[in-house]
């Protein structure tokens, strides 16, 4: 080793260095760290079943597999989520199945609130907008890849709507 890296790491330095480590780790946890802590609380949102319903998967294994188990699937998954959703408010709905694109803009969708966004939607009519959701426009899935009934999907549009003046 050459003279500097001696001096470099010569235990007279190195034991500063462990002191200014202590030093800041007492600082920023002891001193620190208390002050911020009624700010990291954050509250859930949603419910267990919200969550849920969002993160159901839209095919499985086994519908993959076999295609007449998975149209035989497919109508008890239908019936049972359209139970489920039968109960939900307009806003729950659109928390459930639309909120993901229409919040965040994803691939285009109109923001919910913005109503330079929706005024020209909107004067195509209802049931023009119903359809569109019902069937899918761009990039979005036909019944924004839920399982909702129409009449539930027209409580949702306007949901929107209402939002968005």
């Amino acid at each position: 080793m050459s003279a500097t890296q001696l001096e470099t790491f010569s235990p007279k330095n190195i034991t500063v260095l462990g002191v200014l480590l202590l030093l800041a780790v007492f600082v920023g946890e002891v001193l620190i760290g208390p002050a911020h802590e009624g700010e990291m609380a954050v509250e859930a949102v949603d419910t267990m079943e919200d969550i849920a319903m969002r993160i159901r998967p839209v095919v499985t294994l086994d519908d993959v597999r076999s295609p007449k188990a998975a149209s035989a699937a497919g109508g008890a998954m239908a019936a049972s989520s359209s139970d489920a959703s039968a109960s939900m408010s307009p806003e729950q709905l659109y928390q459930a199945a639309c909120l993901a694109c229409h919040t965040t803009g994803a691939a285009g969708a109109p923001k919910i609130g913005d109503a330079a966004a929706w005024v020209e939607r909107a004067q195509q009519g209802i049931d023009t907008l119903v359809t569109h959701a019902v069937n899918g426009i761009g990039a979005m899935p036909p019944r924004g890849g839920s399982q909702l009934g129409d009449d539930q999907i027209r409580a949702v549009v306007e949901y929107i709507l209402d939002n968005s003046k």
